[in-house]
């Protein structure tokens, strides 16, 4: 179950030996159900979470609301960022779209490879690059002047997830209502109902 995640690794550098089984003996695979918490809020981020199988959605609350932060597919990693590097209760949650297999490593086995393995350094600053672009990704699209913006530029940048997460996390995670979305949606197809009779 681990081959492509160590494949992905070695990808970005190539791994000894030594590593490979020290990730092995570090990441622990785990089989979760849908809607199943990995993180919730007022706990220490202790995890780095790597989907192998499934999809998890991040959150928080505000005015008692849930608030779509990020969305995690296979071969992309879920943390709190800022509880797992400063090591104090966070406010979010992690949870499970669909029933998942996920890797996870503990933050004091990261440090460990970051310690014994120069290399690894180089391989961790590059997947935390990547965490950090999608994170980018999300602030620009809040950036966006309309929601039909936003809509679309999460159609062009998440194509794959429009059918595997209910659409009220979508509005959420897009900063604007389940109605709203609606509307959107219905005002684009028929749109493009047009342009085929056209």
């Amino acid at each position: 179950m681990l081959t492509p995640l160590l494949t992905y690794i070695n990808d970005i550098h190539p791994i000894s030996d030594e590593i490979r089984s020290d990730l092995e003996k570090y990441l622990e695979i785990i089989e979760v159900p849908k809607h199943h918490l990995l993180l919730k809020e007022g706990q220490r981020n202790d995890y780095v979470f790597v989907v192998l199988k499934g999809l998890l959605r991040m959150y928080y609350l505000k005015d008692g609301e849930e608030v779509c932060s990020r969305f995690t597919d296979e071969n992309h990693i879920s943390l709190s960022v800022n509880s797992f590097y400063s090591r104090i209760p966070g406010y979010e949650y992690i949870e499970t779209l669909e029933p998942s297999v996920i890797a996870r490593i503990h933050h004091d086995n990261l440090q460990r490879l970051y310690n014994d393995y120069i290399e690894y350094n180089y391989i961790g600053r590059i997947i935390t690059q990547e965490y950090f672009i999608k994170s980018e990704e999300r602030l620009y699209l809040l950036r966006k002047q309309s929601a039909e913006e936003r809509y679309l530029f999460f159609l062009e940048h998440y194509p794959g997830l429009l059918q595997r997460v209910p659409l009220k996390h979508i509005a959420t995670f897009l900063g604007i209502t389940l109605e709203t979305l609606s509307r959107i949606r219905n005002k684009l197809s028929k749109s493009a109902g047009k342009k085929k009779k056209s």
